[in-house]
């Protein structure tokens, strides 16, 4: 493995995020909307979650100069039901087109007690617990499903169907921070093989991807992001298809090979995602006091039940992350 660490450089948050700030600045993103895409990723990397942190903006460059990402991101409404809304992207900045309709989200929420909200025609989200967390901290239930690029072959198979298909939930509590849940439905993000091999690593773990021909390895060089294993084989391929189902057929936006309106970026990979965001008010099911109560103590219960030898404590979703700001 290389020695990474000679190559590390620390800066504060506020320092990463005014630099990546002012490399999107001048590349035409508004200052409003660069704030916005620099805080996604400054704080994935604050939560331990590299593979959607600051070394996606040499990804996000590449695409503004080649015309793929736009870089002013105009929201707009294509049909609007109250509960229901379905708005397109334009292809600019998923985190920009995202905040807004997790903020649309919640607001519906609160006056009909659901919502339910898709975008088509939009690009890379970040971190989908960004946009979970913002509702959970509102008082609300949120879910989060996103599809994307054709490199993730379905269960048994070698040629790219699905993208890594992730989904996100998160959940108000009281005393406790929320629950946070937010996973690939792959075993891993694909990012993460990418910062692999970035990092000169010379293996990767059992069971996260394949090489080229579809056969499971533990190479770094071999491995391939074009061919994820799913988390838990045919039960994360299933869960894949719901969200294939949700974020791409529901949404009208791509879904299988199929790219409706869609664009190609280098060749396998589709720039254009499409995603859903289900947003719950509480307090329409049961006060939110009471509700925040009996999560802690359901989180206190996880923490306290019989630990396997070795283990020297039991975490909910999203506490370590929490625990690492």
């Amino acid at each position: 493995m290389a020695d990474a660490a000679a190559d590390v450089t620390v800066v504060t948050a506020d320092r990463l995020r005014a630099h990546e700030e002012a490399i999107l600045g001048a590349l035409g993103v508004p200052a409003d909307q660069a704030a916005i895409v620099a805080d996604n990723l400054v704080e994935a990397d604050l939560r331990g979650v590299e593979s959607h942190g600051a070394h996606l903006l040499e990804l996000y460059v590449a695409r503004l100069r080649s015309g793929h990402l736009h870089p002013v991101t105009t929201v707009t409404t294509v049909r609007d039901d109250g509960s229901t809304v379905l708005l397109d992207g334009g292809l600019g900045f998923g985190q920009v087109a995202g905040v807004a309709a997790m903020g649309l989200a919640i607001e519906r929420a609160k006056q009909h007690g659901t919502a339910a909200i898709t975008v088509k025609e939009s690009t890379h989200l970040g971190a989908l617990a960004y946009y979970t967390q913002r509702a959970a901290e509102a008082g609300c239930f949120a879910m989060a499903f996103q599809n994307g690029p054709t490199i993730v072959p379905p269960y048994g198979g070698r040629s790219g169907i699905f993208s890594t298909n992730p989904f996100s939930y998160a959940v108000p509590a009281g005393e406790e921070h929320p629950i946070v849940y937010d996973i690939a439905t792959t075993a891993v993000a694909g990012n993460k093989i990418l910062l692999a091999k970035k990092r000169g690593d010379a293996t990767i773990p059992e069971g996260w991807a394949c090489d080229e021909m579809g056969r499971p390895t533990t190479d770094t060089q071999a491995a391939s992001t074009f061919n994820l294993q799913w988390f838990g084989g045919y039960k994360g391929f299933g869960i894949a298809m719901l969200v294939e189902l949700l974020a791409g057929v529901l949404a009208d936006s791509c879904y299988g090979t199929t790219e409706n309106t869609g664009s190609e970026l280098h060749g396998r990979e589709r720039i254009a995602k499409g995603y859903l965001f289900l947003v719950l008010d509480v307090n329409r099911f049961l006060p939110l006091d009471v509700f925040r109560q009996r999560v802690d103590e359901l989180i206190r219960d996880v923490r306290r039940a019989e630990r396997a030898d070795g283990v020297d404590r039991i975490y909910v979703p999203g506490e370590i992350e929490h625990g690492r700001r």
